[in-house]
C-alpha cells in the first residue's frame, strides 16, 4: 500500500473570500532538526509558572546591566524584580501605554505617555520637568545623552545634565515628512530615527548645539506604524510596518536593505487592524537554544515567528499563534519578556494581571491552567482512495499523565467533521509513536487537523498516511 509523508509545520484551508490561506499552527512552533526522515518537528511553545507578584498590568520590562537589576513598568508604579521574585516599589509612574526604558551609566529612564522619569538607587525616582522636554515617546541612550522623539522633533539631554533639554539641540529627521515613531540603537553607535515610512540615521559629531548630523547615504524608505512595533536582535531590526507604497508586514532591517518575512497570511492577520489599533502594539524577542523568536503582540492576537526555521525551511513555515486559554481566543498573557542573567531565567509581565511569569520549558500550562494546542496538515490529494493508517513520529518521554488528541478530517477547507479522541501517552509509558487507522474513503481531497489541551508537553515529527 503507498505510503505519503506529510508535514506538519504549516497546514491549508479556504478562506471565506473564495481563497487559500494558510492554518497556522497554535501554541506550538517547529525545531530545526532531522529526525526520522523529517526536516524538523513541532513542539508545544513553553508554559508560564508564577515567579512574582508585580503592581499591575505589565507595561515594560529590561534587565539593566549597569545597576543590575531588573526593572519593570507594572500597573502605575516602577518596580525592582530581585532574582527570587521579591519586588519593590520604587515609585509612580503615570499612564497605560508602554514604556520606553533606556539607560545610562548612572540613571535608569522611563518614557511613557509624553513625560519622563530618571530612577538612580540613590536619588530615587524623579520626572523630568524641563519645560522643553516636550511630550517625548521614545528615547535610547548614546554617547552621554539621552536622545528622544517627540513624534515630530529628535532631540537630547545636554551632556552635562541627564534633566536638563537645551531648546537649540533640536532637529527633525527629513529624509520624507513623515512622523518620528521610534527610536533604536545600532550596532555600531548610531541611532535610527524610524519614521511612518522612513528609517534615517545620525551619527555623534559633537557639533554646536545638536550634537548629531543624518548620515544622508543610509537612509531607507521603509517605516514602523507604532513606536514600539520593533525589536532588536544580534544587530537585526525587525519591525511591522512597511514603506509608503505598500500594505503593513513585518520585516527584518539590515544594514541599506530590508527582507519581508511576513507572509500572505500574517499581512491578512494584520490588516484585520487599523492603524489606530495598533498604535500600543509591541515587539520582543527570544533566544535560547539555537531558536530565535519574534513576538508580535497585536491587540487581540500574538504572532510568533520562528528566524531560524525561517532560514532553513522558509517563511511560510516559520510562523504561528500564542494564546492563552482552550475554547476561545485568548490573546497569549505573557509580554516584555526579558533574560535575567542572575536566575538564569525568562521573566515575563503579564496582560491580564499582576502575574510576573517565568517562561518554563518544562511545563505548558499557564500558570497551571490548560492552554490549547492546533496543528494542521497541507491538503492531501487521495482521490478515490481510503485511508487505512496514519502514523506520527513522537519524541519518547517519560509520562506522568494521560494525554490524549482529539483528530477531525476536511474535505472542503473550512468545516471540520467529528472529532476522535486517542490516548497520546500513557503514566509510566514511553511512547514513540501515534498511530490512528480506518479514517475512511476520500473523494478527492482530504486535510487533517490535531488539537488538544496538556498538562504535560507533546512533540510531533514526520506523519506518514498509508492509503489503498
Amino acid at each position: 500500500m503507498p505510503v505519503l509523508p506529510v508535514t506538519l509545520i504549516k497546514g491549508d484551508s479556504h478562506g471565506s473570500e473564495v481563497d487559500y490561506r494558510d492554518n497556522l499552527p497554535v501554541n506550538m512552533y517547529a525545531v530545526n532538526r532531522e529526525i526520522l526522515g523529517a526536516q524538523g518537528y513541532m513542539i508545544e511553545y513553553p508554559g508560564l509558572t508564577s515567579f512574582g507578584t508585580g503592581s499591575g498590568i505589565d507595561r515594560g520590562g529590561l534587565y539593566n546591566e549597569r545597576l543590575s537589576n531588573h526593572y519593570r513598568i507594572s500597573g502605575t508604579k516602577l518596580i525592582s524584580v530581585s532574582s527570587t521574585g521579591v519586588v519593590v516599589e520604587l515609585g509612580d509612574i503615570s499612564g497605560t501605554k508602554q514604556a520606553a526604558m533606556p539607560y545610562s551609566f548612572t540613571t535608569q529612564a522611563i518614557i511613557v505617555d509624553g513625560k519622563m522619569w530618571l530612577y538612580e538607587s540613590v536619588g530615587g525616582l524623579v520626572e523630568v520637568v524641563d519645560g522643553d522636554l516636550g511630550d517625548p515617546i521614545d528615547g535610547v541612550w548614546v554617547d552621554g545623552y539621552y536622545f528622544l522623539t517627540d513624534g515630530e522633533y529628535i532631540y537630547h539631554t545636554d551632556i552635562a545634565g541627564e534633566t536638563a533639554i537645551d531648546p537649540l539641540k533640536f532637529a527633525t529627521a527629513e529624509f520624507m515628512p513623515d512622523e518620528s515613531l521610534g527610536l533604536l540603537k545600532t550596532s555600531d553607535n548610531k541611532v535610527a530615527v524610524f519614521g511612518r515610512y522612513t528609517i534615517e540615521y545620525f551619527a555623534d559629531v559633537a557639533q554646536a548645539n545638536f550634537a548629531f548630523t543624518r548620515i544622508e547615504s543610509r537612509a531607507q524608505k521603509i517605516g514602523i506604524v507604532a513606536t514600539h512595533a520593533k525589536c532588536e536582535l544580534d544587530g537585526n531590526f525587525y519591525i511591522t510596518g512597511g514603506p509608503k507604497e505598500g500594505g503593513i508586514g513585518v520585516y527584518k532591517i539590515q544594514a541599506g536593505s530590508s527582507q519581508k518575512l511576513s507572509t500572505r497570511e500574517v499581512d491578512k492577520v494584520i490588516a484585520e487592524y487599523t492603524e489606530t489599533e495598533l498604535a500600543d502594539m509591541r515587539m520582543e524577542t527570544r533566544s535560547e537554544d539555537d531558536i530565535t523568536l519574534i513576538l508580535i503582540h497585536l491587540p487581540d492576537d500574538v504572532l510568533c515567528f520562528n528566524d531560524t526555521v525561517a532560514k532553513t525551511f522558509g517563511l511560510s513555515f516559520a510562523w504561528s499563534i500564542l494564546k492563552s486559554d482552550v475554547s476561545g481566543d485568548v490573546v497569549y498573557r505573557g509580554i516584555n519578556g526579558l533574560f535575567d542573567p542572575r536566575s538564569a531565567k525568562w521573566i515575563c509581565g503579564d496582560k491580564q494581571d499582576t502575574h510576573l511569569g517565568e517562561i518554563d520549558e518544562s511545563v505548558v500550562t499557564h500558570y497551571g491552567v490548560q492552554v490549547e494546542w492546533i496543528l494542521y496538515t497541507p491538503f492531501i490529494y487521495l482521490e478515490t482512495a481510503s485511508i487505512d493508517e496514519i502514523e506520527i513520529f513522537t519524541i519518547p518521554g517519560f509520562s506522568n499523565s494521560v494525554e490524549t488528541v482529539a483528530i477531525s478530517l476536511t474535505y472542503n477547507g473550512v468545516t471540520f467533521g467529528t472529532e476522535y479522541w486517542l490516548d497520546y501517552s500513557e503514566i509510566g509509558s514511553y511512547n514513540t509513536s501515534f498511530i490512528v487507522r480506518r479514517l475512511g474513503y476520500v473523494s478527492d481531497w482530504v486535510g487533517f487537523k490535531f488539537r488538544g489541551a496538556s498538562t504535560a508537553k507533546m512533540a510531533f515529527g514526520l506523519m506518514k498516511v498509508t492509503y489503498s
